[in-house]
């Protein structure tokens, strides 16, 4: 199979994306006071009162979100980019995880929209009102864990079935997309606590899961860039 006019370079920088995408998410957390996040167990007004005093930070931090969580879809697609190469066929699940981009860049984008219109004019807004809406935009950043989940599995079945020899992904890189997968599933459980490990501030379901999840980008990154980079070389094997 050769791959002579893929852009290696290209897919690279791409991959490179995902660690900005990350690097962005832990300064603007940083910045506009959400890391950790604020509790659920506060009030309407405590959380009112967070987005009077911090508007400032939660607007630049929001507007700089917009910019990096752009490279979610980059970063998914230079991994798509490498499944096709192991696709014989039909490449269902090629397609399938450019399905699943998109819908994952949707979910990344929700979230500073949200943020940057409460705090656009919190003074005026009623407390209930902006305690929703925090809820609903941290249900978005965690209980959306399912199409990532599918995008992890996507990732897994695609190298364990990849034809090439060697393999463009080692095996390894399977059963830790399976495992991560598995492990991000309790986000499910914010919808039933307000206090505790499970609740979109606790141990589990924000701090184990974010760092299982982004843990995760940055390995694919790194794995993505070695595999485009072993494309180069198939391709000089074969010109040779």
């Amino acid at each position: 199979m050769t791959h002579e006019h893929t852009n290696v370079g290209l897919i690279k920088a791409m991959a490179w994306s995902g660690v900005l995408l990350v690097a962005c998410l832990f300064v603007t957390f940083y910045m506009m006071g959400f890391l950790p996040p604020p509790s659920p167990d506060l009030s309407a007004d405590e959380i009112k009162q967070i987005f009077i005093e911090r508007k400032m930070e939660i607007r630049i931090g929001t507007a700089l979100q917009t910019i990096g969580f752009t490279f979610y879809l980059t970063w998914a697609m230079s991994i798509t980019m490498m499944l096709r190469t192991m696709e014989r066929g039909l490449p269902v699940i090629t397609w399938t995880s450019i399905a699943n981009a998109g819908a994952g860049l949707v979910f990344f984008m929700l979230m500073p929209f949200t943020w940057a219109a409460l705090a656009y004019r919190p003074e005026i807004l009623d407390a209930w009102f902006i305690q929703i809406m925090n809820d609903w935009t941290w249900f978005v950043f965690i209980l959306s864990w399912p199409p990532f989940a599918v995008f992890m599995i996507m990732i897994g079945i695609a190298i364990l079935r990849d034809h090439n020899v060697p393999r463009i992904m080692p095996k390894w890189v399977a059963y830790l997309n399976f495992w991560c997968a598995m492990t991000i599933s309790p986000a499910v459980l914010i919808l039933f606590f307000k206090t505790g490990p499970f609740t979109y501030a606790g141990l589990i379901d924000f701090w184990f899961i974010f760092a299982v999840f982004f843990g995760w980008m940055v390995m694919m990154t790194v794995v993505t860039v070695k595999a485009a980079d072993s494309l180069k070389t198939r391709d000089r094997v074969d010109a040779g």
